[in-house]
């Protein structure tokens, strides 16, 4: 399975030495309260997505699984109806275990 992640050249030159790391936000989420939620792990997605999608960053990560890490990719989908594509937020420490081939592809 191959997915994607957009970030800036600098961060994308840590990630290629000392691996992904957790980012948090509230990604537009909120309990029935209205307070936002906040999530924390690493955005992929199984095309590369761009400004239009809400990214930025000028460089593209090709993040490259095995079988057995695509099955426990599972349990991180976001399932959005209408998007025509699909996206994940992994945590950095479940990434590290999965031990993804990544690779520069843009920027």
């Amino acid at each position: 399975m191959r997915l994607f992640h957009r970030t800036s050249a600098e961060n994308a030159a840590l990630i290629m030495s000392n691996g992904f790391r957790d980012a948090s936000g509230d990604y537009g989420t909120s309990d029935e309260s209205g307070k936002p939620i906040l999530w924390t792990g690493v955005w992929l997605s199984d095309v590369p997505l761009d400004s239009n999608e809400g990214l930025d960053g000028d460089t593209m990560l090709e993040v490259i699984f095995d079988d057995v890490a695509e099955s426990i990719l599972d349990d991180f989908e976001w399932v959005e109806e209408g998007k025509p594509y699909r996206e994940w937020l992994v945590p950095a420490a479940a990434l590290k275990l999965m031990t993804p081939q990544v690779r520069i592809v843009s920027g």
